[in-house]
């Protein structure tokens, strides 16, 4: 997306939900060239970005992570094979494919885990999920779940979208469904740019 450096400060957080943001820790979608969660320090920094993690969380996994190595790098790999299972399975609902059964069902595995992993906290009129998300390493899977889970049981699965400039997905909550960017300041720039440039060249 952005030129400079790419770090979790500079990610921008664009997807409107948690689940999305969490797909486009990988940039970009089209042409993979950087991964933001490559140890288990990022993925604890990225919770703490997204409001998944307080910092006192966040530091005592850390903490963690470094006494139980092996089992900080198996959380990883298992947070970033979930990331893909969710890439797959809503870029091919944002391009109206039906996604492959097998990924539906290890989905819905991940949903039953964090579901059932979840207390049922009453807030105002009405009772919402409570995760302890620093539980185990891979515990702050089970909200990222939840928010997929929310999207595909409800309408607004019409509203994803894949940015045609980076493959990034996002919630198009427009009044009439016109966001085509997943940011206009990223890749909505860059397309202007294009358009201009490419007005000059055809007046020369």
């Amino acid at each position: 997306m952005a030129e400079s450096k790419r770090t979790l400060e500079t990610l921008e957080i664009v997807g409107g939900a948690l689940c999305l943001d969490f797909v486009n820790t990988v940039n970009s979608r089209l042409s993979p060239e950087h991964d933001y969660l490559t140890v288990y320090s990022d993925l604890a920094n990225w919770g703490g970005k997204v409001g998944i993690l307080s910092a006192g969380q966040n530091s005592r996994l850390q903490k963690q992570a470094g006494r139980d190595v092996e089992m900080a790098e198996n959380a990883l790999k298992k947070t970033r094979e979930f990331r893909e299972l969710l890439y797959r399975l809503f870029v091919n609902l944002a391009r109206q494919i039906e996604p492959k059964k097998d990924d539906m069902v290890s989905f819905s595995e991940f949903y039953g885990e964090a579901v059932s992993n979840s207390q049922l906290v009453k807030t105002d009129d009405h009772f919402i999920h409570h995760w302890q998300v620093d539980q185990t390493f891979d515990a702050i899977l089970w909200q990222i779940a939840h928010s997929a889970g929310q999207i595909l049981l409800s309408k607004e699965l019409a509203q994803v979208k894949e940015c045609p400039g980076c493959g990034w997905l996002f919630l198009d909550t427009s009044k009439n469904q016109s966001r085509r960017w997943c940011s206009m300041n990223t890749c909505g720039a860059r397309d202007k740019m294009r358009r201009y440039h490419g007005k000059l060249r055809a007046r020369s």
